[in-house]
């Protein structure tokens, strides 16, 4: 939901070109936010973490199209208790909000009132918005989530394994069995977002807590609800936890890797005053056109918060028992199946490859440049 560390922007080693960035900028706007002519616009972004020429041409290009513009910038939120009351009262009124900020991952833990569409946008720098990431027309992945969201959701069973070892599987309650169904409304995407997001990037949220198995961890990322110190942690190897019906019962690996991440999971559960040792949900990303080149070393928070849309990461949500939970455990290249059958094989979506979705997509978009798929993902 934020970050400590501050972006240097440099201009000079720009790999994308401006008509790049405005079209994916329109692609946002126009597809993403069903922006017209006369709507009042805000744009919210985080001071050095959004950057200005990028916020720029979201601007222009929104006034282009007719809207009337207000840009604000606001520091990072730390958590929901720390949500300025003024900048909540911002973004209630306009037809369109852009969030080039994280706290709109808070939204759904501050009850606020407000109409119009809000949209969190995760590229926010040039060269993310310019990239391949944020030009495959919006309406493309609105149409693989239409179909993707169905097959997974019809699913009787889910199983998750990976090159480490990881092995956890769980149920998918039938409709009327899960005690809390997520709302939809006319701009539900499919993703499981109470907002919409640019670009599209993941499945629906699936339950953990009937899940049991074995999960490999190497990072602890933060799910975007409270900013910690530090904001998450790197193992110096791989520990695999065990998990009982969403607890997780057992730790095994080097001993100083085990002792760090218990200690960080305590310390995370005690300053929220919620269990550490709970893995409550999941979901994998589908954007294959996600291309990550800065790693975790070069910041968790801010790896994850672009990485988490690319097939080859499934996350998963922990500490506490209500989604997201604090943390989230990326996985690399998993294999995904439902009811046994690989939706996801070693980090490839096989599902773009379905000639029935690509034919539809066609209508939105080319699907041989939607659907490359692009492996550098900082690990």
């Amino acid at each position: 939901m934020g970050t400590l560390e501050r972006f240097n922007f440099d201009a000079s080693h720009r790999k994308y070109s401006e008509q790049d960035v405005r079209r994916a900028a329109r692609n946002m706007l126009i597809d993403g936010c069903q922006m017209k002519a006369g709507d009042e616009v805000l744009i919210l972004n985080e001071n050095g973490i959004t950057e200005p020429a990028a916020s720029d041409i979201i601007e222009d290009e929104a006034r282009k199209l007719g809207g009337r513009v207000h840009v604000m910038w606001t520091d990072t939120v730390r958590g929901p208790e720390d949500m300025p009351p003024s900048v909540v009262k911002a973004f209630e009124s306009p037809d369109v909000t852009i969030f080039n900020h994280m706290i709109a991952g808070v939204l759904r833990m501050v009850p606020f009132n407000g109409r119009g569409m809000k949209m969190l946008n995760f590229l926010q720098t040039w060269d993310q918005l310019g990239s391949p990431f944020g030009q495959v027309p919006y309406n493309v992945w609105l149409e693989v989530l239409k179909n993707l969201g169905p097959r997974l959701g019809s699913a009787k069973s889910w199983r998750i394994t990976c090159p480490l070892g990881s092995d956890l599987s769980g149920p998918i309650p039938q409709p009327g069995q899960s005690p809390k169904q997520a709302k939809t409304d006319a701009k539900a995407t499919g993703d499981g977002f109470t907002l919409r997001t640019f670009p599209l990037g993941v499945c629906q949220v699936f339950d953990g807590m009937q899940a049991s198995g074995r999960l490999a961890v190497r990072w602890l990322t933060p799910s975007g609800v409270h900013v910690f110190e530090p904001n998450g942690i790197a193992l110096p190897s791989p520990v695999m936890i065990q998990i009982d019906k969403g607890r997780i019962t057992g730790f095994d690996g080097d001993p100083q890797a085990v002792a760090q991440l218990r200690a960080y999971m305590e310390k995370c559960g005690s300053a929220m005053g919620k269990e550490p040792y709970i893995v409550n949900s999941w979901h994998a990303g589908i954007n294959p056109r996600c291309a990550v080149t800065a790693g975790p070393e070069q910041g968790l928070d801010q790896w994850m918060y672009m990485v988490h849309a690319n097939p080859r990461i499934v996350h998963f949500h922990t500490i506490g028992p209500v989604q997201p939970g604090e943390m989230s455990i990326p996985v690399v290249d998993p294999t995904i199946e439902f009811d046994g059958e690989k939706v996801w094989d070693a980090g490839r979506l096989v599902f773009l490859d379905r000639p029935d979705l690509r034919d539809k997509v066609r209508a939105f978009g080319d699907p041989d440049f939607a659907f490359h798929h692009e492996l550098e993902i900082g690990v």
